[in-house]
């Protein structure tokens, strides 16, 4: 007996392969990489989908000026696994990367690498020094895109320093103005004082910061109709967090539908909001009694004198003016804010602004001028307390905008900037916008349109000049003779031209002299011919933001309008905002069809990386650690459209789920070596049920996969590929077929049947996983067979469903055995636990159940020999009774037969077969 059990491994059909159990993805994958690259993969699958229909995604350009981090890996592998899939399911997907080249985080690194040097050197030598710096990132960066297995034409990105590019950018500045809505104006922008430059809503973020906030009064002097009953001193009280704006302040701004109180207090009588009257008594800690109601509509145009400059302070009505802070008397400089230069403007209020670039006080206030506005605060603060005009002052944490490069507070500051007008009555931008938002573009996720509305819905006219060095010029010239501007469509498409053509780029501007540029034209004003080139460049958000006409018209594979832009939620305000405007300002069209948005990327406690917190995880790290398959296999992992968590537990976890998944690969391509489909595939109808079952399984996969895909919901694809593997693969399919595949007759139908399936579901879920999975699908790739395999993984179509498996009886039949092996299973595990059993192979069941129940079995069953429901419930015996009380029952005991030595099955029938002794008749069938 033992010398012929020795002997039965020979006779079993154990899997063999030379697919490696371990990954070892640190070693692996770059040999991947270079295959790709010396492959020309990329390329190859270009033009494997010529003349296909295309599929356009820009890349929205990363900035470049670090080291990649994990938001980066986020965006980009999702970019990725889009364009992978768009190309596997016949589409032309080019993905041509980009970056962001020009601005100020590029020029202050360099300027503090230079330090002192900065002044020795032309403006030239640092736009040169600004350019090398911006492309070593660029290569960093690109190096570090390719290892997380990203195929792009990496050899031919777009830059926004190419000269094509730039002058790409000029040419749709002059279309904007062509239309008349880009114009010069003197009003307050976001001002950075330490970077000396203006910067738009779309560049800045906000921070905590504590200001000295006072109540101010402001005396009314003359005698209105509407105080004639007052006999005591009365005064408007306005409250404001900038004191150092009150030398600039020319009005007091009231909501017409609010109530105004004039109220005692002291010896004296104030007006202030009634519905601020106790919030002001307790912040104040002043007593006041009410006298009279006002409607603030009643209170247009009366004034006030200023409390130190010799002027008055007209009453004016604005809807801004609320009850959530402060007096309900709004402090109005139009030189330094936003709200107030609107109110300033319909009532000819003067823009007065005496602060300069650097925030200092200008001559225009002598008894200040040099002083920065910080330092005059408490100077203000001091003159207003002892001339009696400060009601109260105190100390207040709120929310401010601040520039996210210094870190520094920004002011609003009226200067004289270029615009793109928002609301104009022939061209109303922000209601094309909107209109886009509401009616052209899809939004995955849908919450997506709500929140790019609520931005467009709040712009101001876009402010699209900077103070700096490092960009692309606005090339207009200004008279020496009067101060206007010259700015011509056809001047700034002859120098987009000359800055294409010379291939100089930006440089053609500042180098050419300004006759050649202006091609002889003078001041339209005045008529001097003696004229000075604007320094001012435009805002970096602009340059991006022209992607679509630089890259999209212009690039080889792609069009305008986009399939799709994919960026984080942030771009909302930046890059989506910014490419809608700009595109809407010059073609009437939005570049896009279909905005994708992905949250930011957390700890695991939700907490917002950075440096400061320790908390940040590099994407480099993780892929020396990990690999970067599993940086990849995370980014599908989560629902993008929240903001995701990290951390080295959810690595840990996501490894375990890479494993499962490569180990069930492992073994299916062990079970196919010795099936070649061309000549042992069996035809569907003469395959088993439990294999017919599993194709239906496989059809209902590819269906959500290929959905998941097509809906940009890469978490559902994971889910679903994680849950075939773990539940319909390995907790049931193949749990049931080891015995089949292993102890059955080697060439039978039944295993080839099974080996059938197998190479269905190897060579389907390969080309499903490759989009996120890529080096594992290139992997598995190789073990597809020669005939007809082709460079690359990614050179295949995605599966389609097949009609043929979706097949309703298989369907109808497994539900009920499925219901009844589940039940097999309750029964047997209190079995194992107390050890009256090893295995289920120990048992066997009898099953009682309905007639219906009973005749479904009985047809699976087949035969005794091959008995298919001993192998479906992983029992020795079966035996099938019809239950009167028509109920489900499982009874369970200990096979009485002997053991079969070859494939551990119980039987009463081991037989003597050749020189094999003891085996049950299934391996005799096997055997002969």
């Amino acid at each position: 007996m033992s010398e012929a059990t020795s002997d039965f491994k020979s006779t079993l059909n154990l899997p063999k392969t030379s697919f490696p159990m371990k990954a070892n993805l640190g070693q692996n994958e770059p040999k991947y990489i270079d295959f790709w690259k010396q492959e020309n993969t990329y390329e190859k699958i270009i033009a494997n989908n010529e003349n296909k229909t295309l599929f356009v995604m820009p890349d929205g350009p990363p900035y470049a000026n670090g080291n990649l981090h994990i938001g980066h890996a986020l965006n980009k592998i999702l970019k990725d696994i889009v364009i992978k899939y768009k190309n596997m399911s016949q589409k032309q997907a080019t993905f041509i990367p980009g970056w962001d080249c020009h601005g100020l985080p590029i020029e202050l690194n360099v300027t503090k690498k230079l330090g002192a040097k900065r002044k020795e050197l032309s403006d030239q030598k640092v736009r040169d020094i600004c350019k090398q710096e911006a492309m070593k990132w660029v290569e960093t960066q690109k190096k570090q895109f390719i290892r997380m297995g990203i195929l792009a034409d990496w050899d031919n990105p777009y830059l926004t320093l190419q000269p094509e590019y730039e002058a790409d950018e000029i040419r749709v500045l002059a279309k904007i103005l062509e239309n008349g809505i880009l114009y010069r104006g003197e009003k307050p922008v976001y001002w950075c004082p330490k970077l000396q430059t203006a910067l738009a809503a779309a560049e800045i973020e906000y921070h905590d910061h504590t200001s000295t906030s006072v109540y101010v009064k402001f005396n009314v002097t003359k005698k209105f109709d509407q105080f004639s009953e007052f006999t005591k001193p009365l005064s408007y009280v306005i409250w404001t967090t900038t004191p150092w704006t009150l030398p600039a302040n020319y009005g007091i701004c009231l909501n017409a539908d609010l109530d105004y109180g004039v109220y005692e207090f002291k010896d004296e009588l104030i007006i202030i909001a009634t519905g601020l009257a106790e919030k002001v008594q307790e912040t104040c800690e002043i007593s006041l009694n009410l006298v009279k109601t006002f409607k603030g509509s009643e209170l247009e145009n009366t004034s006030a004198t200023h409390p130190f400059m010799d002027r008055e302070s007209l009453v004016v009505l604005g809807a801004h003016v609320t009850l959530e802070a402060g007096t309900g008397c709004v402090h109005t400089a139009p030189g330094h804010g936003m709200d107030d230069y609107y109110v300033g403007m319909k009532y000819d209020l003067p823009v007065y602004s005496p602060v300069d670039k650097a925030g200092k006080y200008t001559d225009e206030l002598p008894e200040y001028s040099g002083k920065t506005i910080w330092e005059c605060n408490p100077l203000i603060t001091e003159r207003l307390e002892k001339s009696g005009h400060l009601v109260a002052q105190n100390q207040m944490a709120h929310s401010y905008p601040h520039n996210p490069r210094t870190k520094t507070p920004l002011i609003f500051r009226a200067t004289p900037q270029w615009f793109i007008k928002m609301d104009n009555d022939e061209y109303p931008l922000k209601n094309k916008a909107l209109k886009s938002v509401e009616n052209d573009i899809q939004f995955f996720p849908s919450w997506g349109k709500k929140r790019l509305e609520a931005m467009v819905s709040n712009s101001p006219d876009w402010c699209v000049s900077r103070q700096r060095i490092w960009g692309v010029p606005i090339p207009v010239f200004y008279c020496n003779s009067c101060g206007e501007a010259l700015a011509e469509p056809k001047i700034m498409n002859h120098i987009a031209d000359l800055m294409e053509s010379t291939g100089k780029g930006i440089e053609a501007y500042h180098d050419a002299p300004i006759e050649e540029l202006t091609q002889g034209q003078n001041c339209k004003n005045c008529g001097s011919d003696d004229l000075t080139k604007g320094q001012d460049i435009l805002d970096v958000w602009f340059d991006s933001g022209v992607c679509h006409t630089s890259v999209q018209k212009r690039r080889h594979g792609l069009k305008f309008p986009a399939d799709i832009y994919l960026e984080g939620s942030d771009q909302h305000r930046g890059w989506f905002q910014t490419s809608l405007n700009s595109s809407l300002a010059a073609y009437g069209e939005a570049p896009f069809k279909s905005l994708i948005t992905h949250g930011f990327v957390n700890d695991s406690k939700g907490n917002k990386m950075s440096k400061s917190k320790g908390n940040v995880i590099a994407p480099q790290e993780v892929i020396k650690k990990h690999g970067a398959e599993i940086l990849r296999l995370w980014v599908a992992y989560e629902d993008y459209g929240n903001d995701v968590n990290i951390s080295e537990e959810m690595f840990a976890r996501i490894s375990e789920t890479y494993r499962r998944i490569r180990n069930t690969m492992r073994f299916l391509i062990g079970n196919l070596q010795d099936f070649d489909p061309q000549k042992d595939k069996v035809d569907y109808e003469n395959l088993t049920d439990l294999d017919k079952w599993a194709l239906l399984k496989l059809n209902e996969l590819i269906t959500k996969v290929t959905t998941a895909y097509e809906t940009y919901d890469f978490y559902k694809a994971y889910h679903a590929l994680n849950n075939f593997f773990t539940v319909t693969l390995s907790a049931t399919y193949l749990d049931v077929l080891k015995d089949r595949l292993y102890t059955w007759k080697k060439e039978g139908n039944e295993r080839r049947s099974s080996q059938t399936v197998f190479f269905e579901v190897f060579t389907s879920l390969t080309k499903m996983m490759s989009p996120i999975l890529s080096f594992l699908g290139e992997e598995l790739y190789k073990y597809f067979p020669e005939e007809g395999r082709k460079d690359s993984v990614f050179l295949e179509s995605f599966p389609n469903p097949n009609d043929k498996w979706n097949n309703a009886e298989i369907e109808k039949i497994f539900t009920t055995l499925l219901e009844v092996r589940s039940e097999i299973s309750k029964v047997l595990e209190p079995m194992r636990k107390n050890k009256d059993i090893g295995s289920s192979l120990d048992a066997e069941v009898v099953i009682s159940a309905d007639a219906t129940t009973i005749d479904v079995l009985k047809k699976y069953q087949k035969s005794q020999t091959l008995d298919h429901l001993k192998e479906l419930f992983i029992v020795s015996d079966v035996t099938l009774k019809t239950a009167e009380n028509k109920e489900l029952t499982i009874e369970a005991h200990k096979s009485e037969g002997e053991k079969c030595p070859r494939c551990w099955h119980y039987s009463e029938k081991l037989v003597k077969v050749g020189n094999y002794v003891g085996v049950c008749p299934k391996c005799v069938e096997a055997l002969t």
